[in-house]
């Protein structure tokens, strides 16, 4: 039987089919830092876990490279979803959560990803153990440690074991079309450290290695502890952003940065202060969604201008929306009717770009087969490639939509125009 780690070509169809759909997922993503992946040893990665399947698939986009990853065992309870996780390269892992029978089963996957570092193909885990669609991190699973120091073992000092936290920062969590900024941080030289630390035990090591990995992720996002004033802190940030152009994915995430910084700092040194700018920006974040009107439009200074700009852009795009639309309508349509069902949202828009990648990818083929047979060569090519993103179109119109509405609630309410107004103020101060 074929290793997991092994070079399939059905796998590197389905890669090289996949990167388009996970890219125009987003309206912009952003790789940075991708010197820092050593090309000397075995490298894990080791991403935040924020937004369900789009995490993964977010590194498999960076480029052709093959990785291996793990993800929760109860996924692999079905055959057919066993052999179809199995074809994308991904293991099943067991948590401590699920009893005391998935430890030894732990034990297996563990020497698995040991054998996969081994053979020079980079492994992924996503050390939380478990997605959160916030700003924080999670503490770290021993997965991570245990891995790093067996492989480092097994290596026996002809290769050294890098870790590479990563970093996922989202413009939204729940929107198709976002944007989003893959940030690969300094590797950590796991099997340096372990040299370097003779006298530590085995679990102080694990310890140890969770510590500096989750410390190196943490400078990889908009970290933000996970405590009362999470809300205020965010809306906050996103506050101060927001007169940065939102395809400017550094510029924002250095300025939520230094904000999420300085009102924690105020935290220490005013409190009183603190206290009541963190009541008001609580109570302008409710009243905001209350009224469904996203935080993007509320960071214009000329709300008339905006919301008359975003109508235009919709007006003028809907012809084409239509095309993309009827073309993809069976995407979509499964999509919007299976995805709203989803009890967890952050799953939502892993479950559209995998019907994308799956669905469309047919379609697409068949309806372009049937172009060729029934026009001349050069219209047939120019309509399959106008109709090959169709899918991620048709959503970038509903975003536009969505955005034009919520451009004219904004306008027609003073009394949040007049909140998010007096917040600015408030954050000139600090």
């Amino acid at each position: 039987m074929k290793k997991i780690y092994e070079n399939d070509w059905r796998y590197n169809i389905l890669h090289v089919l996949a990167i388009p759909y996970i890219r125009g997922s987003f309206k912009k993503i952003r790789f940075e830092g991708r010197e820092n992946i050593p090309d000397d040893g075995a490298v894990i990665f080791a991403p935040n876990h924020c937004d369900a399947l789009m995490d993964p698939l977010a590194l498999l986009a960076m480029d052709l490279r093959t990785i291996v990853f793990v993800a929760r065992a109860d996924l692999f309870q079905k055959p057919f979803l066993r052999k179809a996780l199995t074809l994308i390269k991904i293991m099943p892992i067991n948590r401590v959560r699920d009893g005391f029978r998935s430890v030894a089963n732990t034990e297996d996957t563990i020497k698995k990803s040991i054998e996969v570092l081994n053979n020079q193909v980079p492994f992924c885990i996503l050390p939380e153990g478990m997605h959160r669609s916030m700003h924080s991190l999670l503490p770290l699973g021993k997965g991570i440690a245990r891995i790093a120091y067996g492989a480092d073992k097994a290596l026996a000092g002809s290769r050294p074991v890098y870790i590479v936290p990563v970093g996922c920062e989202y413009g939204d969590y729940y929107r198709l079309h976002s944007t989003l900024q893959v940030t690969y941080g300094k590797p950590i030289d796991v099997s340096a450290y372990i040299a370097a630390h003779p006298e530590r035990s085995e679990p102080l090591l694990y310890s140890d290695i969770r510590a500096l990995t989750a410390e190196a992720m943490k400078k990889l996002i908009v970290y933000i502890p996970d405590d009362d004033d999470y809300e205020a802190t965010w809306e906050l940030a996103k506050l101060s952003s927001g007169s940065v152009p939102e395809t400017d994915l550094r510029g924002r995430f250095e300025t939520n940065r230094r904000t999420v910084e300085k009102l924690g700092k105020l935290r220490e040194e005013d409190p009183g202060k603190t206290r009541k700018l963190f009541e008001k920006a609580v109570a302008y974040a409710r009243a905001r969604k209350s009224a469904r009107i996203s935080s993007h439009v509320t960071y214009t200074e000329r709300p008339l201008l905006s919301a008359l700009w975003w109508t235009l852009k919709t007006l003028v795009c809907l012809p084409f929306f239509l095309a993309w639309a009827i073309a993809s309508l069976p995407v979509w349509a499964l999509n919007e009717s299976v995805a709203g069902k989803l009890k967890d949202r952050t799953f939502r828009n892993s479950f559209r770009c995998g019907i994308a990648i799956i669905l469309w990818t047919i379609l697409w083929l068949i309806g372009t087969v049937v172009l060729f047979c029934t026009m001349k060569w050069y219209w047939a090519l120019a309509c399959a490639l106008l109709l090959m993103p169709a899918p991620m179109m048709a959503y970038a119109w509903f975003e536009q939509v969505r955005r034009c509405t919520s451009s004219w609630r904004y306008l027609s309410n003073r009394r949040i125009r007049k909140m998010k107004n007096d917040l600015t103020e408030d954050l000139k101060t600090i």
